[in-house]
């Protein structure tokens, strides 16, 4: 009979992925990460044998599961374009704790010219997420090039904002920012 797991899969990517935002790839040792999912490094490496770089990867792979089941299906729904951007609004103010969580991709982002799995995974969820806000803002009436400028735009306002909400230690930046989403990706005749 196989021994019984000490914390939950789950539960063990959500605390392992906040030491991620709080200290980024570079800044998170694997002791920090054995502390922060309450395990002993020795069954951190027996569930991750590859170390550090399979830690993040399958945190990442945890996002995605999480963005496929909970926010790309609400972007990418038959709801009106001005629900879909609410629920979505809503959602980001959820995962980024109102602006007072990293960015999780951002803070597992290789440097540049380096690219590895991680920055694969990392790139292939920024591209979903590009795709599917686009799709919403041609669910408004927008032409396709429009579309994914909007998209761009959005991704590039919810980044940096988070940068900026850390980097001054202001949440409420990430928060302004969020009442603009709507009319960034709908066009200013969809006020909120």
């Amino acid at each position: 009979m196989p021994k019984a797991r000490k914390i939950e899969d789950e539960a063990l990517m959500e605390h392992l992925g906040t030491a991620f935002k709080d200290f980024g790839f570079e800044g998170t040792s694997l002791a920090m990460l054995s502390e922060a999912a309450g395990i002993t490094k020795s069954s951190l490496y027996h569930r991750f044998p590859a170390g550090k770089n399979q830690i993040a990867l399958e945190v990442l792979y945890s996002t995605r599961r999480f963005l496929d089941a909970e926010v790309f299906p609400v972007l990418l729904g038959d709801a009106s374009p001005e629900l879909r951007m609410k629920s979505f609004v809503a959602s980001l103010n959820t995962i980024y704790a109102s602006g007072a969580d990293s960015c999780l991709l951002n803070m597992l982002a290789p440097p540049r010219g380096q690219p590895d799995e991680c920055g694969q995974e990392i790139a292939a969820i920024f591209n979903q997420f590009l795709k599917a806000i686009a799709a919403v803002a041609r669910a408004s009436g927008c032409p396709a090039a429009e579309a994914r400028r909007r998209a761009e735009r959005t991704l590039i306002e919810i980044q940096g904002s988070l940068v900026l909400a850390r980097g001054i230690g202001d949440s409420s930046v990430f928060s302004r920012m969020l009442t603009r989403l709507p009319t960034i990706v709908l066009g200013s005749h969809h006020q909120p």
